[in-house]
């Protein structure tokens, strides 16, 4: 089982797959690499160089006492990618991972990344005076102020919030499934990056993204962005390409698994 030891002395697991260029996956909030990747690995192993981390706090990796934030986990990142010598890597990251690679991107710039992929992702989850597209379309400074608090209190919500990221209602057991994976995520890890992901805004830094960009986005089924936030996002980003998933809610890469492998390899092999 492999492991990347950070400085810090906590152990980052991942799950390697596949030759050819480095794709490095990252996860949504609450979620394993084995768990959350498990239509992706196999099928885009054929095409690259599957790389799904286990972000700090879930899956395998370690979770360590102490706050839990974004920044970090770019740190994280950074580490990892410096450590396995990884050049030319393509780094994919869905809601909050994508936060997480465009706070790598900001901080560390772009040097070993040829490309990325940004997937169902708000730059901006709380509303704001002018802003179209926040998280459900509305989500009001003082809701999200006290989500963390909310999760900390009664972390029971969330089956709810997991549910309304499907165009069709899972099975029960599928969604009791998915709510136990979840609690291998520690509640004030979930909290803590609640807190961090509802103080970001990351607008102004779109169209300076250094490296081609794949965006991908649910659309009329996507309970949890139902604005047309993919399309801001690639008007915002010159040069990046945006594909939409119209049979999709929020978990695009579990409802329509083949178009999402699909598109992101044809992105991967058109880099060279």
């Amino acid at each position: 089982m492999p492991y990347c030891w950070l400085r810090d002395g906590m152990p980052l697991h991942y799950i390697e797959a596949g030759e050819g260029r480095p794709v490095v996956m990252i996860h949504a909030l609450m979620y394993s690499a084995r768990y959350f990747w498990k239509p992706q690995i196999g099928p885009l192993s054929k095409g690259c160089k599957v790389i799904a981390l286990d972000m700090r706090g879930h899956g395998e990796s370690g979770k360590p006492s102490g706050k839990y934030s974004i920044e970090g986990l770019a740190d994280d990142l950074k580490e990892f990618l410096e450590s396995r010598k990884l050049d030319g890597a393509v780094l994919v990251g869905v809601a909050l991972g994508g936060l997480v690679i465009l706070n790598y991107l900001q901080r560390y710039g772009s040097a070993g990344v040829a490309a990325i992929s940004i997937v169902d992702m708000t730059p901006r989850l709380v509303s704001a005076p002018g802003w179209e597209h926040p998280t459900f379309g509305n989500f009001p400074p003082e809701h999200a102020a006290g989500f963390g608090a909310g999760v900390r209190a009664d972390r029971s919500g969330l089956k709810g919030f997991i549910a309304t990221g499907f165009a069709k209602p899972p099975a029960e057991a599928d969604l009791e499934e998915m709510f136990a994976e979840s609690y291998l995520v520690p509640t004030d890890a979930v909290a803590d990056l609640c807190d961090d992901m509802v103080k970001q805004d990351v607008r102004g830094y779109l169209p300076r993204i250094p490296v081609p960009t794949l965006y991908m986005y649910a659309t009329k089924h996507n309970k949890i962005l139902p604005t047309p936030v993919g399309r801001w996002m690639r008007e915002q980003t010159p040069g990046s390409q945006l594909v939409e998933f119209e049979e999709s809610g929020h978990n695009l890469t579990l409802e329509e698994p083949d178009k999402f492998n699909r598109s992101l390899l044809d992105f991967v092999k058109a880099l060279g």
